[in-house]
């Protein structure tokens, strides 16, 4: 997107979202909380504890297996910012500036067809999520009080609040198990979309695309350009990525110590040619970027951003920390976890620690942020 296309997108949504605010504030809507560029929209939703029976009790072994599984997330949460951020801050390594956490942004790190698998995903995660927190509550004898929607700029998502009193009273692993609920929901349904996703894209694969070309390089002397889809090389019909890098190899075009010439097979247009490419002694590479090409691409995007979208809200609410905004501070569901724990165990000592690690976690976060583009197949 250019940047008069990105200021005016910019601009529009402000706007839209200045005149929903005024419309909305002048009018008394039962459940609505509204914020500038925050919406908070309460069902009204309440349900007591479940009773006795083999439905309490599986929720509650789905509530022990929770434990284990935020634990792994919060472990994997600090392994991977922690090595971004060696590499960015320590290191110093230019790939790793690129890499992050990079925020959904219409237009600037998704394109907007994109965007809408990610908003289809995005409210697949949060609902199931949320879901889980409230049957694991209800198991454990907790009522909710309330549920909810949110929309944060453009972004959905929802909530459910459990009865405060009787959380607070519940015995504590009562509580970390209804608050890892959700994180839990998010890995298994991140690996079940994964499985997926691995066993799905080898049969849709139909080939490569260009997506770029590097200056000067043999792709560009040869006349490649971003938009070819590439069905063979060498007369080698290749489908997916890893056969393409396996036949590239093969024929010597990732090795610098020699000279190649490599015939790619293209689409372009409708037209299919071949291109002869000479890539000479001291070069590693043909200078291109290509991703994937799959029939039912849809549902290739579609799984993606389940996949992608779940991973990322499990590793991200397992990270304890928390924000305050007024009237209803968020905090992650991590951070409930450990405040709770270290608050048992040391009291205020042990409360104070928490919102310490609470607050580095999330300056290490937005240490983190990247506007790097992001790409689903």
């Amino acid at each position: 997107m250019s940047y008069l296309g990105l200021t005016a997108a910019a601009t529009a949504f402000i706007a839209a979202w200045l005149l929903v605010y005024i419309l909305l504030r002048r009018r008394s809507v039962k459940g609505l909380t509204l914020y500038p560029f925050l919406l908070i929209y309460r069902l009204g939703y309440a349900r007591g504890p479940l009773p006795p029976g083999a439905k309490a009790k599986l929720a509650k072994v789905y509530g022990v297996a929770s434990l284990a599984a935020a634990a792994f997330a919060m472990a994997y949460f600090y392994f991977v910012s922690g090595t971004l951020f060696l590499q960015r801050y320590v290191v110093g390594s230019s790939q790793a500036a690129q890499e992050g956490f990079v925020p959904i942004i219409p237009g600037v790190t998704v394109s907007l067809g994109e965007f809408m698998f990610i908003l289809i995903a995005i409210g697949v995660a949060v609902v199931v999520h949320e879901l889980s927190h409230a049957v694991v509550s209800r198991a454990l004898g907790v009522p909710v009080k309330d549920a909810g929607f949110l929309l944060m700029a453009f972004v959905p998502a929802a909530f459910v609040e459990p009865e405060e009193g009787l959380l607070k009273s519940a015995p504590l692993r009562s509580r970390v198990m209804i608050y890892a609920a959700g994180i839990a929901s998010n890995v298994a349904l991140g690996f079940l979309f994964g499985y997926v996703l691995a066993a799905v894209t080898p049969l849709l694969a139909s080939g490569m695309t260009i997506v770029s070309v590097s200056p000067n390089s043999p792709a560009y002397a040869a006349g490649l350009v971003p938009g070819m889809k590439i069905a063979a090389i060498d007369g080698i019909p290749v489908r997916t990525l890893t056969q393409g890098l396996q036949v590239l190899k093969s024929v010597g075009a990732e090795n610098n110590a020699t000279a190649v010439n490599v015939t790619l097979t293209v689409l372009y247009r409708g037209v299919e040619r071949s291109i002869a490419v000479f890539k000479p002694v001291g070069v590693s590479h043909l200078g291109i970027e290509v991703t994937p090409v799959y029939k039912m691409g849809w549902l290739v995007e579609l799984t993606t951003a389940l996949y992608v979208v779940n991973m990322g809200l499990a590793l991200i609410n397992a990270a304890p920390f928390a924000f305050p905004l007024p009237g209803f501070g968020i905090e992650s569901d991590g951070g409930q976890m450990l405040r709770d724990a270290l608050t048992g165990l040391a009291g205020k000592a042990g409360r104070d620690a928490s919102a310490a690690v609470e607050l580095a976690t999330l300056l290490l976060i937005l240490s983190l942020i990247t506007l790097a583009p992001v790409r689903l197949p």
